[in-house]
């Protein structure tokens, strides 16, 4: 790894770059950094070298905005940030394409602090006028993927552009009274917001409206509360542990710490647990307990994408309607 620190501007560093052959030769002279960043005649500039071969750099702009970026081996620059400030107008004009300036989302943004270039998408930092943060991202056709704003509700017409009409008449979107993040790519929809009594929500779909995850959090009825309890073993209602379960379902009869057979509770004939066990292994879910009614609802602990510990509820369609942790 190449590190090279020093206290100077890029237009000082410009006279000494031809300089010996020591430290100071091994840094980039300010015509290898891209224009937009060389053009700032950073003070207090800071050149690392990673391992990857991407360059890290850091300073200070004249006017006193720490300013940090990324550089690929290739020389583009991937990403700016401005710590505690606002992006000098020529760093967003070298990341943002046109067609992103010109999307209507774009207008919710007083100043941007942030751009990143990802693999896959691109990323906009910044705050409203009201001071609030926001977050948009674009995919690689700088079509609009995502959206999330802090402490107020995404706009109803962006609702509906990032919304799938499915989705939208899935009547689990109807128990968001406020959304304030949504996320559609790789034919999943991601929201989060807040019900009508300020409990956090989340939910996932698939392209075709169909619930893949739903829970709320500090909720009744054993919705999460603060961090997941990654407990990998079943409890019974005296908090009784016996031991992880990790048996498919409709897997043998439980025995409990006392020998007592405590299986599921019959499940209709005609559910198709197979299928449903399938879904729920291509979204990511596994480590599944045993498939139980309850009710009208059907209920199965399992390890949901983020490895939590969760228990399912279910329709008697099959239909995810509400994921709680354990």
């Amino acid at each position: 790894m190449a590190i090279c620190r020093f206290s100077t501007s890029a237009a000082v560093l410009a006279l000494v770059a031809g300089i010996g052959t020591g430290a100071l030769a091994q840094t980039a002279a300010p015509a290898e950094l891209p224009a937009p960043i060389a053009g700032l005649n950073l003070n207090n500039l800071e050149i690392e070298t990673k391992r990857d071969g991407m360059r890290e750099i850091e300073g200070r702009t004249a006017d006193g905005v720490d300013i940090e970026a990324k550089v690929d081996m290739a020389g583009n620059l991937v990403e700016v940030e401005a710590d505690d400030g606002v992006l000098p107008q020529g760093l967003i004009d070298a990341l943002v394409p046109a067609a992103v300036k010109g999307n209507q989302v774009m207008s919710l943004f007083g100043s941007i602090t942030e751009v990143k270039q990802r693999p896959e998408h691109l990323e906009v930092k910044g705050r409203q006028p009201t001071g609030a943060e926001i977050e948009v991202k674009f995919d690689r056709q700088n079509a609009l993927i995502g959206v999330e704003v802090d402490d107020a509700a995404v706009p109803a017409d962006l609702v509906n552009a990032l919304l799938p009409q499915a989705v939208r008449n899935n009547e689990v979107i109807g128990q968001f009274d406020r959304i304030d993040e949504i996320e559609n790519r790789n034919g999943r929809v991601k929201v989060e917001g807040e019900d009508a009594n300020g409990r956090d929500m989340r939910a996932e779909f698939d392209a075709d409206g169909r619930v893949l995850r739903f829970g709320s959090e500090d909720g009744p009825r054993g919705d999460r509360r603060g961090p997941p309890h990654r407990d990998h073993g079943h409890r019974d209602h005296a908090g009784r542990a016996d031991g992880p379960v990790e048996r498919p379902m409709g897997g043998p009869r439980a025995q409990g710490p006392a020998g007592d057979a405590r299986g599921p509770a019959p499940v209709p004939a005609d559910f198709d647990a197979v299928a449903l066990n399938q879904r729920l292994t291509q979204a990511g879910y596994g480590n599944f307990g045993f498939l139980r009614a309850d009710g009208p609802r059907l209920m199965l602990e399992a390890t949901n994408p983020q490895g939590e510990a969760v228990t399912l509820e279910f329709d008697p369609q099959g239909e995810v309607v509400r994921e709680t942790a354990r």
